[in-house]
């Protein structure tokens, strides 16, 4: 990223926190701070003493992501949109993890802050792939070496040979 963006002011409000995820190209302002936002709220250090945020875990560390968008924090730097932002920015996270409806994150790390009676979990064990950057440009490469390989293959079937008497 060109630089870390200039935080918008706001008189009242504390400095909105840097992700921790290594973003490796352009991120608008809004969901760049979004991110550090996100990851904060569900970082071993906050979850260490937010107990509102543990009691709405369930007992395999799921918390519903509309919970989270409705975070006075959340909607002041999205401008109160609908969930759909902050999915989207929790799946470039590298410490979280969504579900496989994308309605629910959790963190890494979750089983030593689930509160003792937490509600039993509705949540599939299946969740979303979280992937990086890294495997993403490795299945893309595969990709391309595919369609290489089936081009080299037609071209091979295009080639006639003629026998001569």
């Amino acid at each position: 990223m060109g630089g870390v963006p200039v935080q918008p002011r706001s008189p009242n409000a504390p400095p909105l926190p840097t992700p921790v995820t290594a973003i490796t190209f352009p991120l608008d302002h809004t969901r760049w701070y979004l991110l550090g936002q996100l990851e904060y709220y569900l970082s071993m250090q906050n979850m260490a003493q937010d107990l509102f945020l543990r009691r709405q875990m369930d007992a395999q560390g799921w918390i519903p992501i509309s919970l989270i968008a409705s975070f006075n924090r959340v909607k002041q730097i999205t401008g109160g949109t609908d969930d759909g932002i902050v999915r989207d920015v929790l799946t470039l996270s590298s410490v979280v993890e969504l579900n496989a409806t994308g309605n629910c994150v959790r963190m890494i790390g979750w089983e030593q802050f689930v509160l003792p009676g937490a509600k039993e979990s509705t949540i599939s064990i299946d969740k979303l792939e979280h992937r990086t950057e890294s495997e993403d440009l490795e299945e893309e490469e595969e990709e391309e070496e595919e369609e290489e390989d089936d081009e080299e293959e037609e071209e091979e079937d295009d080639v006639v040979f003629v026998m001569g008497s």
